[in-house]
C-alpha cells in the first residue's frame, strides 16, 4: 500500500476534481502490475494497474488506495474490471466518501467471490486526498488559507509593504501547494504591494497555473489605466485571471475592466456577508473548481475565516523574526481558529503547520 501511495501522488496537481489514486498488482509478494491515475477523465489507476500487469492477472492480489468505483461515469465501473480479471483479493486504503460509491465496493466485490479489505493505511490514504474528501461531500469548492507569520504573529512590517518572513525552503514548499489547488486567490491589496505571478514554479517542471482570483469588492482596479503592470494580467496566462466582485461592486467599473479584456467573477452576495463565500464556493464548483488556496492578504484571510468559510490552514512561521508591535497581524485579535491532527513540517529554519481547521 505505500508502493500504491507513491504511485498516486504521481497525479499531484493534474487529476483535480478526482482524486489522486494509486494501485499495485501482487502475486506471491512479486510486484506484477502498477497504476495510477494521471489526469482528470483519464483511466483510473486500477485500469491502468490490470493493463501493466507483466503476467494474467486472475488470482492476484490488488492494492489500491481508494475504493474502486462501482458505478460507470466517463471511464466505466473498476469493480466490474477487476471482477473480468478474476482478481482473488483486493485491499483497500480508504473508503470513498462519494456517496454514489461509499463503501458500495465491497459488496458488489465480495457478492462475486472477490475478498475485500478496507482500512490498510487508512490515514495516509485520506491524508493525500483531503481535498476531494471535502468537496465530493459538500458539493462546493475547499478554501485553503495559506499565510507566513513572524514568531510574534505578524505577515508584514506594516500593511501595504511586501515583507519576506520565511526562507527558500518554505518558499519552495508553497510552490508544491500551489501546483495541487486549482484556483489561487489574493485581495488587491496583497496584488498591488507584492505583484504576485500566482503561478506553481517547481525546478525541473514546466511552470503551471490554475485560475487566479483578485478579490476587489469595490472594483478599484477600474481605475489603473493599465492593468499590464500586474504580472496576473499580463503573462502567458492572463485569461485564467479572474476578478472577483460582489453584489455592491459598481457595474459601471465592472463594464469598463470588461471593456479593457478583464474578467470579472461577480458574486451576488454582500462582500462582507458568510454568504458570500458559500455562493463563491458553490460558483466555483459548478465549473468543476474543487478547491482555492487563498494566500492573503490580511483583509481576505480574514473575512473568510469570519464567515467560517476555510476547512484548511497552512500556517508558515519565521520562528526566529520578531516584527514588533507596530508591525501588521495576521489576525485582529486571537487566532479565530485551531487545527485539528495537524501535521507540522520543519523547513529550514521554519516550519510549517497544516491542518483541518476548527473554528473557536
Amino acid at each position: 500500500m505505500r508502493r500504491a501511495l507513491e504511485l498516486a501522488a504521481r497525479g499531484w496537481g493534474s487529476t483535480s476534481p478526482n482524486p489522486m489514486v494509486g494501485a499495485v498488482l501482487v502475486r506471491d509478494g512479486r510486484i506484477i502490475g502498477e497504476g495510477w491515475h494521471a489526469r482528470d477523465g483519464g483511466p483510473h489507476a486500477e485500469i491502468e494497474c490490470l493493463k501493466s500487469a507483466s503476467e494474467p492477472p486472475e488470482g492476484a492480489d490488488l492494492y489500491v488506495t481508494l475504493e474502486p468505483c462501482s458505478t460507470a461515469g466517463r471511464t466505466g465501473a473498476c469493480c466490474d474490471a477487476i471482477a473480468a480479471a478474476k482478481i482473488a483479493r483486493v485491499f483497500v486504503g480508504s473508503a470513498d466518501p462519494n456517496p454514489a460509491h461509499a463503501g458500495r465496493a465491497k459488496e458488489v466485490l465480495e457478492s462475486r467471490g472477490i475478498g475485500c479489505r478496507f482500512g490498510i493505511l487508512e490515514r495516509e490514504c485520506r491524508r493525500l486526498n483531503f481535498i476531494f474528501n471535502e468537496s465530493i461531500v459538500s458539493r462546493r469548492a475547499v478554501v485553503a488559507l495559506k499565510y507566513a507569520a513572524s514568531a510574534d504573529g505578524k505577515i508584514a512590517s506594516k500593511r501595504g509593504e511586501r515583507t519576506r518572513i520565511t526562507g527558500a525552503e518554505a518558499a519552495a514548499d508553497v510552490m508544491k501547494w500551489r501546483a495541487l489547488f486549482q484556483s489561487i486567490g489574493v485581495g488587491l491589496g496583497t496584488l498591488a504591494s507584492d505583484n504576485p505571478r500566482l503561478t506553481s514554479r517547481i525546478e525541473g517542471k514546466a511552470e503551471t497555473c490554475g485560475i487566479r482570483l483578485i478579490f476587489d469588492a469595490k472594483l478599484n482596479l477600474a481605475q489603473i489605466p493599465d492593468l499590464s503592470k500586474y504580472a496576473v494580467f499580463s503573462d502567458k496566462f492572463a485569461d485564467r485571471t479572474r476578478i472577483v466582485c460582489a453584489l455592491e461592486s459598481d457595474a459601471g467599473r465592472e463594464r469598463l475592466l470588461a471593456e479593457r479584456g478583464a474578467r470579472v467573477m461577480r458574486i451576488p452576495a454582500d462582500s462582507r456577508s458568510p454568504e458570500f463565500w458559500d455562493l463563491l464556493k458553490k460558483t466555483l464548483w459548478e465549473e468543476r473548481v474543487c478547491s482555492l488556496y487563498l494566500e492573503g492578504g490580511a483583509l481576505a484571510l480574514r473575512s473568510c475565516a469570519a464567515a467560517k468559510a476555510a476547512e484548511f490552514a497552512f500556517e508558515y512561521e519565521n520562528p526566529s523574526l520578531v516584527l514588533g508591535p507596530s508591525a501588521l497581524p495576521a489576525w485582529d485579535g486571537p487566532r479565530p481558529f485551531s487545527f485539528e491532527d495537524p501535521q507540522v513540517f520543519g523547513l529550514g529554519a521554519d516550519k510549517m503547520v497544516f491542518g483541518k481547521i476548527k473554528y473557536e
